[in-house]
């Protein structure tokens, strides 16, 4: 045993009996360690004199200062009421967060349905001009002239709002 933990069970020993193991190691090492036995002894007498003492009792109205005291200083100091009032309303805020996020996730229609064709080519990483390159290195200029007239009249169905 060592003395840090031989200072732990001394202590423990004066205010509770030590299992029988833990008691005769303890002893083992006081008889072996100066130091320890002489801890244990001063232990012992500052224990002893405590006890003699006569337990002190309080001022009359020792409970009632203290409490006016205390009463003064919440009233003098504005934040306590702040964290009074925020301790209530942290969590209704999350609470209203969180149904927020929720209507919103699950009540509003899907993107793909309200995005233009810029933004699905962009939201699918398509670069746009790859097909217009492909046209114009187009060597026949009859298949660049009729590609290019159908290009023009592919029509994607947008979503408009009003008349």
């Amino acid at each position: 045993m060592r003395c840090k933990e031989a200072q732990k069970w001394i202590l423990w020993s004066l205010d509770r009996t030590l299992p029988p193991d833990r008691t005769k190691s303890l002893d083992d090492h006081v008889r072996r360690c100066p130091r320890c036995l002489k801890l244990g002894k001063d232990y012992g007498t500052i224990l002893e004199r405590l006890r003699e003492e006569p337990a002190i009792e309080p001022l009359p109205n020792f409970w009632q200062h203290v409490e006016s005291r205390i009463r003064e200083r919440e009233r003098l100091e504005p934040w306590t009421v702040w964290l009074k009032w925020s301790r209530r309303a942290i969590p209704v805020s999350l609470l209203l967060i969180g149904f927020f996020i929720g209507a919103i996730a699950f009540l509003s229609p899907a993107l793909e349905d309200e995005m233009s064709q810029p933004e699905a080519l962009l939201l699918r990483n398509v670069n746009p001009l790859a097909e217009t390159n492909t046209l114009f290195n187009e060597e026949k200029i009859e298949n660049k002239s009729m590609m290019i007239i159908f290009a023009g009249d592919e029509r994607v169905p947008s979503r408009r709002y009003g008349p």
